[in-house]
């Protein structure tokens, strides 16, 4: 029986599932990220660009199945929240403390109002993403503003993308077969503090050990955390170790290779849109070439890019810790036990807070 079992998940590694998605997806990403990317290279600033370019992945929450007027709707508060997302970020990155409280915090609001809403996946994690991004980096208050405008405009780009999108591919049957989940408001606000905690700490190691960009621990962290039970998040921690390896060996060819800021931006493109062609289809394949794109992305022109060997090997690290606070806290978020007893106390308490809200009338 186990020889079976493992013959069968050994198998199941190297299977791809088909894709629920829309084939247009990953070359809508791949013009979101891309098109901030050729106006920073021509423009000689491809750092703002960067920013401009991470702010255009809001275009993978383009809903199908849906109207014109719900898609932008849709597009433009995901937007609005991935600003906000990133302004916190900035503003509150200046101490250790305050900084992980904040993004617990965020985290926790985060991953409640994404499930209470029935966000498509990804869900919450490109905003928390987002957060843990502008957290990782150097808090410099004057910069606040234009990172954030920069940010903004990333954000608008995609929009427009969607709106040109929406106007020339015309829905036969909108909202049809949209299935829709009814959550048990007590297990979504269980499961949100322990996101949340899980963020907290994840962030607070990174900055107690002052470990460089440490936004791979959370963003990690999270990613295992995405499993919809506990074996599927531990499938989830291996499949992204292994993903990462294979993925560093990627990144170290390219910036030892590739120099030309043009070549950089074609491979990040590239990279973009061949991860959302494989994100549904298989995790493990799918880190393995996001690894290499998110650090691109995140280090390019930075001063840590020069020097690959020590780059690829903070990543590790980072991913590794990330990982297993992932797992840990995978533990807890489907500990049948833990879910019980949490869910049973947040309903006494409210019967409690009740009757003592009307003996106060």
């Amino acid at each position: 029986m186990k020889s079976d079992y493992l013959k069968n998940e050994l198998l199941s590694f190297f299977k791809l599932k088909p894709s629920p998605r829309s084939w247009h997806i990953p070359f809508l990403a791949g013009l979101a990220v891309g098109i901030p990317l050729m106006f920073g290279y021509f423009l000689g600033d491809i750092r703002s660009a960067l920013t401009a370019s991470l702010a255009g992945l809001v275009i993978i929450y383009i809903p199908s199945n849906s109207g014109f007027i719900e898609t932008m709707m849709k597009m433009f508060v995901c937007s609005f929240g991935m600003i906000i997302s990133y302004s916190l970020g900035l503003a509150f990155s200046f101490n250790l403390w305050i900084a992980s409280l904040v993004f617990g915090i965020l985290s926790t609001v985060a991953y409640f109002v994404a499930r209470y809403f029935n966000l498509k996946p990804p869900g919450s994690f490109f905003f928390i993403m987002m957060a843990s991004m502008a957290i990782g980096l150097p808090h410099a208050p004057e910069l606040i503003p234009k990172r954030v405008g920069i940010f903004t405009i990333g954000t608008l780009s995609a929009c427009l993308i969607c709106l040109i999108y929406s106007l020339l591919i015309s829905k036969k049957e909108l909202n049809k077969n949209v299935a829709t989940f009814n959550i048990n408001p007590y297990v979504n606000l269980v499961e949100s503090f322990i996101i949340g905690i899980c963020m907290l700490v994840s962030v607070f190691v990174g900055k107690f050990f002052n470990l460089d960009y440490p936004y791979w621990i959370p963003i990690s962290s999270l990613a295992v955390l995405q499993g919809v039970n506990s074996y599927h998040i531990w499938k989830r921690g291996l499949h992204r170790i292994i993903g990462t390896t294979i993925g560093l060996g990627i990144a170290w060819l390219i910036f030892s290779y590739v120099t030309s800021p043009l070549w950089i931006c074609i491979c990040i493109i590239t990279l973009q849109i061949i991860v959302e062609i494989l994100i549904t289809r298989h995790y493990a394949l799918a880190v393995m070439f996001l690894t290499p794109m998110g650090i691109l992305l995140a280090e390019t022109g930075s001063s840590t890019s020069l020097e690959p060997d020590y780059l690829l090997q903070m990543r590790f690290l980072e991913i590794l810790i990330g990982s297993a606070i992932g797992c840990v806290g995978g533990w807890f978020l489907y500990n049948e036990r833990i879910r019980f007893n949490s869910i049973k106390h947040l309903r006494r308490s409210k019967v409690v807070l009740r009757k003592s809200f009307q003996r106060a009338k």
